[in-house]
Formats: structure tokens, C-alpha cells, sequence
């Protein structure tokens, strides 16, 4: 039961950071980057929480803990291609959005214009990089490790999956569209798209190789009391605030 506790707690206080991390930056992101620029309490509950970035940084460590800690050299021609396909990607895509002038709204569009050269661009590039390997003599190169751009990878992968799957979870249980990408760069059935799915890649790297380590430092010099305590002052009022303003509906 003490060991059960100690690590209900310890991933408990984790979801609360990055349920509240995730809070702070669409609250930010609304105030500063988004027209009309207003300060705005986003999400479904009163307190300073967001529960979609709580539990999606659980499933990425759950998912990416242990493949985080492994090497993926260059040479294997796997991670080799997977990483440079994102890389082209990423660069090819943002380019196309921020000098297009015509309108791309879902992918359906993007890969008519413009998959094709996506396509050769990425087939040159594998070709290149990979006799390039072959030829060379150098194990510091070919032993190169390319963990951190499969990781990138992997959570836009999941990331995307995760707000697909919220989105339309919340929309048919509630009603409520609590976003909307109909006008949006690259958007799936408006529950996803681009911009969203290329930030959350970009914050959840940044968070597994820098806050994690930090909070992880943290929780272990805590002792269970103490993990105990901060679960239920947090706890309890997020548990209140779900039921009256998200069940009962009375706040």
C-alpha cells in the first residue's frame, strides 16, 4: 500500500506541473500571440489546470521513458531515414506556410501542391546522406546519436493523437468546441493541426530533456509525507472544482 502511495503521488504532482505548465502557455499564448489578445482562463476548469498536458506528458514518459535512454547511432538505416525525413519535413512545411499565398487548410491541399517535391526532396536526401555514411571512415559520424530527433518524432506523433482524440472526446460529450482549426494551416477535421501539433513537439522535447530531470531531482529527495501533503492540498480542490463546475455544473 506505502509503495502504491509513493507512486500515485509522485506522477500525481507530475500531472499537476505540466497540467499547470500547459495552462500558463495557452493562457500566455492567448494574451500575446493570438488576436485579440485577452487574458483568458482556458480549459474546462476553474483553477489554474489544464488536465490534457498533465496526462499527455504521462503517456509520453510512459511511452519514451526507456527509448529515451538509448543511443540510435546514424548508421542504422532506420533511425537514419526517419530522422531526416523529419527534419525535411519540419523545414519543408514551415517554409511552405509562411510563404504560400494561397490558402492550404488540410493536408488533402498541402499534398496536391506540394507533396510531390516533398516526396523527391526526401528520396534525394536519403540517397545522399546514406552513401555518404557508407563511404565514410569516420565512426564518430556514423556512431552519431540521433535519440533526440526520433524523440521529437515520436511526440508529434503522439501529441497530435492526443488532442485528435480529446478534441472529439469533449466535443461529443459536452458539446463544447474549446478550439477550432477550421482556418487553420494543415488542419485535420479542425482538431488538429500544424502550428499546434509542431509546438507541442517542440515543448515536449524541451520538457522531457529539461524540466523532467529537474522535477525527477526533486521528487526523490521528498519523503512520502511530504509527496502525501502537497497531493492532497493540491488534490482536493482540483477535485472539488471538477465535480461543482465540470459535473454538477453550479460554478
Amino acid at each position: 500500500m506505502k509503495k502504491f502511495q509513493g507512486i500515485f503521488t509522485k506522477y500525481y504532482i507530475i500531472f499537476c506541473v505540466y497540467a499547470f505548465i500547459g495552462w500558463l502557455y495557452e493562457v500566455l499564448w492567448l494574451r500575446y500571440v493570438v488576436p485579440p489578445f485577452k487574458w483568458v482562463n482556458r480549459g474546462v476548469l476553474i483553477g489554474p489546470f489544464l488536465p490534457i498536458y498533465g496526462f499527455g506528458v504521462l503517456i509520453l514518459l510512459l511511452l519514451l521513458e526507456k527509448f529515451m535512454k538509448k543511443k540510435h547511432p546514424v548508421h542504422n538505416k532506420i533511425y537514419n531515414s526517419l530522422s531526416l525525413i523529419t527534419i525535411i519535413t519540419f523545414i519543408y512545411t514551415t517554409i511552405i506556410e509562411y510563404t504560400t499565398t494561397t490558402k492550404i487548410l488540410n493536408v488533402v491541399d498541402y499534398l496536391k501542391n506540394y507533396g510531390l517535391l516533398l516526396i523527391i526532396i526526401n528520396v534525394v536526401a536519403l540517397i545522399i546522406v546514406n552513401l555518404f555514411i557508407i563511404k565514410t571512415k569516420s565512426e564518430r559520424i556514423k556512431n552519431t546519436d540521433i535519440t533526440l530527433i526520433l524523440v521529437f518524432l515520436l511526440i508529434w506523433i503522439i501529441t497530435t493523437g492526443i488532442e485528435y482524440i480529446s478534441h472529439f472526446a469533449i466535443d461529443k460529450l459536452t458539446g463544447k468546441l474549446l478550439w477550432d482549426y477550421t482556418k487553420d494551416f494543415l488542419n485535420i477535421n479542425a482538431r488538429v493541426n500544424w502550428d499546434a501539433s509542431r509546438n507541442f513537439a517542440i515543448g515536449g522535447t524541451v520538457l522531457l530533456y529539461t524540466i523532467q530531470p529537474l522535477l525527477e531531482k526533486i521528487l526523490i529527495k521528498l519523503k512520502d509525507n511530504q509527496k502525501l501533503l502537497i497531493t492532497l492540498i493540491i488534490g482536493i480542490p482540483m477535485l472539488l472544482d471538477f465535480i461543482f463546475h465540470v459535473v454538477l455544473k453550479v460554478i
